[in-house]
Parts: structure tokens; C-alpha cells; sequence
């Protein structure tokens, strides 16, 4: 493999939902990248990716059956189908829990396209991106991560909710985010856009923006401990931009509360009367305001993709470990609890030391290739197949699968294997029997008779509408009348 690309300046395709459409999301950058002239370098996709292998995995999706479909995913996992662009997404709320939990740390879905786990933060281009899966339910939220295959109609939705580990992670990164992403919303961001139109568009969120109570509040946490520059999101199935102004001083008791509402406004209009007074000044090299945008999913018609430019981002056009979050990991390894209850959590959220990040740095140098992610994708289910009449029937996974990649990442960190009961036990954590294993055997089907629909969420449509996109989409998304200014 030569050299990897090295350029000045990333552009960067941001999806909402993408319901394991990747043959029309590719199909509608192709197109973008034909009416505009310019290379896109990446996609990023805020959740509800669906990883989907085979129709096992659809067994472990928590959705009404009638709306589980293999889609297109499996094409590019099997390799049937090269990846046209280097692909990072992060989990949303209708996803394979199995596949995704293999890849707890982060590691390769399929070829070219890289699952950023339940936490994490990677760098691409000299772009440093970090991200958070699932969405926010309270009665989960101060849990351990005790789901497991099988699932039944509860694990397999609580598998999804966020857990205060993943988010007192995140909160020990000093160094600036340059990208953030999070499936839903950071609660009171809605405050901060044209929440009229917003509102014209979903009335049912009247309630929720009113009483501050739509949104997640580990996420508005995050949005002001991190101060990324851009925060990008997805979920309710709708273009919306706001911008929220960070403030030098923070009451710690206001985090919870949401962020507090800047002048009514469109974005564009916001952004543009601030803009020159935020340039150039920063806290400590976070700026002074965070961009947030949120895409609809993939449909005709819809603003579910947004090309956004980095012209000052300098790197290779290649995935790399992120050396603060790799002794961030090292130091909250035991931490992890497969148990309902968690692990005893710090009070405060401590920056890796400077022996710690140093330490890293030392492992990162004994590699062959140093900070740049390892191409060792390996399948660890088989792939669907179409001609195949073994595979139209789904079978509930019995038991985890030990991913080779998650192992050689923990292996380089100098970290025990912690993900099953087997590993927990030697490393010391999680509790319980030893129930590890290495295969995914395929008994019965379970019965999922829930149609819940998720808050804040309109019921899904039925996947046939999605038929054909090509340019109309790509020129949807190009010309949207809700598109803010983007530029550094």
C-alpha cells in the first residue's frame, strides 16, 4: 500500500439517518461531486447507520419487524461492493446491537468504513472528530452495559441508551474537538435556531422545546465542557441549524438546564452579525461558538446531506488514533461494569496526565505505522446473500462475538479484553458467570411484538417510499434554503 493522500483543506459529506441506504447516499455524493466540480474526502453519518450483515443482525435491531429490511450495508461488508469514500458514523437508535458491541473501542464495520464506538474520537484529514452513539433515556443511564445476545424486546432497546461512563469519558478531553456528533439532540439546542420554523415542520415537539425538555442533557453537558466547532446530529428527521455561544463563565448548575437562548433569528442571520467579532477569538483554542446542524434521513426530497469544508485542516486523508482519547481509555479501562450496576465513577472528570499521554505516545511509536488506523477488517459473521434460501430467515444471536480487531486494540493499549464475562473476569471487572464465546450460533427467533415509537420521533415511514434519489436528491441537498454559513 503506498503513501497515504496528503492535502491542505477536507470536505467533508455530513448525513443524518442513514438507514442502511449507503447505495443512495453514495449515489447522491457521486452526483454532488459531478455538479460541483470538487472531491469529496469523507462521509460522516450521525447514527441509525444500520450495520446490518445478515438477517441475524436484523434479529438484534430494536424495530418494528414490519419496518426490518436487510437493505444495503451487507454489500459493502462482504465486499461485493467497494466503499466509494472512507466512512466513519457512530450509533443510533435502530441499529444491530450485536455487530456494534463487537466494536465497543471503535474499529471497521466493513472496508473503508469505520464504526467510531460507543464513545470515541479518531482524527481524519487533521480533522479530529469525536462522538458519542445511542440517545439519552434516564432510567438507563446510570447503568452498566449488561446487554447481551440474546437480546429480548427490553436489552435490545436499552442496549442503545447512553451510559454516564461513555459521557464522563468524553469529558476528561481537554484538546479542541474540531467535529462532534451525537444521534440526538444536546437538550435547549432547539432554543437556539428558527425554532418557529422548526416548529412548522414538527408541531409535536411544541411541547418538549417549551418545557426544555427535548434533547439530551449529557450531550448539552458535553456541548458545554467540549465547545467543538461544529456539532452535527440527527434522529428527528429534520434540517435544523442553530448556533450556540459559549459562555467564559458557566454556573455549574445551569448545565443540566440546556443551553441558554442567544437572540431570535435565523442562523444565517445569527452567525453572520457575530461572525466577525468571534473570529480569531478563543478559549484556550475552543471557539467561542459551536455551529450545530441536524439532517433528516434518507429519502427523496429531504435535507438529509450537507457538504462542509475544512480549508485549513491539514493531514493525511486517512483514519488516526487520537492519543488523548487512547489515555483517557487506558485510565477508565476498569471502569466498565456488565452488570446493571456501574462501576463507581470519579466525581470529577480529570485530563489525562502528561505521563499518561506519553505513555501513549511510546505505544503508538512501537507500531508499524505509528498513529494511523490498521486496515484489518475482518468478517466475523457471514455476509447476506440473496441466492442463498438459508438466509431469508433471521436467528437471535446466543451469544457475543469476540471482534479480532477489538482484541489488537486492546492488545496495543496494553489492556485486557473486557467486552464478555470470560474477559471481564480476568480483567478483574464486570461480575457473573463465565459466558464468554467466540461463534454466534443461531437457534430461535424472537418475537418482537413493540411498536413503540422513540420520544421526540414520528413513526418510521415504510422503507418502499425510499425508491429512487439520484439527482433530484443531490441537487436537494446542495440548494437548501435552511443552510447556514460553515466556514471557519
Amino acid at each position: 500500500m503506498g503513501e497515504p493522500q496528503q492535502k491542505r483543506g477536507v470536505r467533508i459529506a455530513i448525513e443524518g439517518c442513514g438507514h442502511g441506504e449507503l447505495d443512495k447516499i453514495y449515489e447522491t455524493m457521486a452526483a454532488l461531486e459531478r455538479q460541483e466540480g470538487k472531491k469529496i474526502d469523507l462521509l460522516i453519518c450521525c447514527g441509525d447507520f444500520q450495520a446490518v450483515r445478515n438477517m441475524d443482525d436484523l434479529e438484534c435491531m430494536a424495530c418494528p419487524p414490519k419496518y426490518r429490511h436487510i437493505a444495503t450495508f451487507w454489500k459493502y461488508y462482504s465486499g461485493q461492493v467497494e466503499t466509494p469514500y472512507p466512512t466513519i458514523f457512530i450509533g443510533g437508535n435502530h441499529e444491530a446491537a450485536n455487530h456494534l458491541w463487537e466494536l465497543y473501542y471503535g474499529g471497521w464495520a466493513a472496508p473503508r468504513i469505520w464504526f467510531l464506538g460507543y464513545a470515541g474520537v479518531v482524527r481524519f484529514g487533521g480533522v479530529r472528530i469525536g462522538g458519542l452513539s445511542g440517545i439519552y433515556k434516564e432510567p438507563h443511564y446510570r447503568q452498566g452495559h449488561y446487554e447481551w445476545p440474546p437480546y429480548n424486546p427490553s436489552t435490545m432497546r436499552s442496549a442503545y441508551h447512553v451510559r454516564e461512563l461513555e459521557v464522563h469519558r468524553l469529558l476528561r478531553l481537554r484538546q479542541p474537538v474540531d467535529v462532534f456528533l451525537s444521534h440526538d439532540w444536546p437538550q435547549g439546542i432547539a432554543r437556539h435556531g428558527d425554532t418557529a420554523r422548526l416548529l412548522q415542520r414538527k408541531a409535536f415537539l411544541r411541547g418538549e422545546i417549551a418545557d426544555n425538555s427535548l434533547g439530551s442533557p449529557p450531550a448539552a453537558q458535553l456541548l458545554d465542557s467540549l465547545q467543538p466547532s461544529y456539532w452535527f446530529s440527527a434522529h428527528l428527521h429534520t434540517k435544523f441549524a442553530a448556533l450556540y455561544v459559549h459562555r467564559r463563565q458557566q454556573q455549574q448548575g445551569q448545565q443540566q438546564q440546556g443551553p441558554t437562548p442567544v437572540a431570535a433569528g435565523p442562523p444565517a442571520a445569527q452567525l453572520a452579525a457575530q461572525q466577525g467579532q468571534q473570529q480569531g477569538q478563543q478559549q484556550g483554542g475552543k471557539p467561542e461558538a459551536t455551529r450545530f446542524l441536524s439532517l433528516d434521513k434518507c429519502l427523496p426530497g429531504r435535507s438529509f446531506l450537507q457538504v462542509v469544508d475544512f480549508p485549513e485542516a491539514d493531514g493525511p486523508l486517512e483514519f488516526e488514533y487520537d492519543a488523548e482519547w487512547l489515555a483517557v481509555l487506558r485510565s477508565t479501562h476498569g471502569l466498565l461494569s456488565l452488570q446493571r450496576r456501574p462501576a463507581a465513577l470519579p466525581r470529577a472528570a480529570p485530563a489525562p496526565t502528561a505521563a499518561a499521554l506519553a505513555e501513549v505516545e511510546r505505544l503508538l511509536g512501537e507500531r508499524n505505522g505509528g498513529a494511523t488506523v490498521p486496515q484489518n477488517f475482518q468478517l466475523t459473521a457471514p455476509p447476506f446473500d440473496p441466492n442463498d434460501p438459508r438466509m431469508k430467515q433471521g436467528h437471535m444471536p446466543q451469544r457475543p462475538v469476540r471482534n479480532p480487531q477489538t482484541e489488537a486494540f486492546l492488545s496495543m493499549l496494553d489492556l485486557p479484553y473486557n467486552l464478555d464475562w470470560a474477559g471481564a473476569a480476568a480483567a478483574g471487572g464486570g461480575a457473573g458467570s463465565s459466558a464468554g464465546a467466540s461463534e454466534v450460533s443461531d437457534p430461535s427467533e424472537i418475537e418482537l411484538g413493540d411498536d413503540t415509537v422513540e420520544d421526540g420521533e414520528e413513526p418510521e415511514t415504510d422503507p418502499a417510499l425510499a425508491a429512487v434519489l439520484g439527482q433530484q436528491m443531490a441537487a436537494a441537498a446542495a440548494n437548501n434554503p435552511e443552510e447556514i454559513e460553515l466556514d471557519f
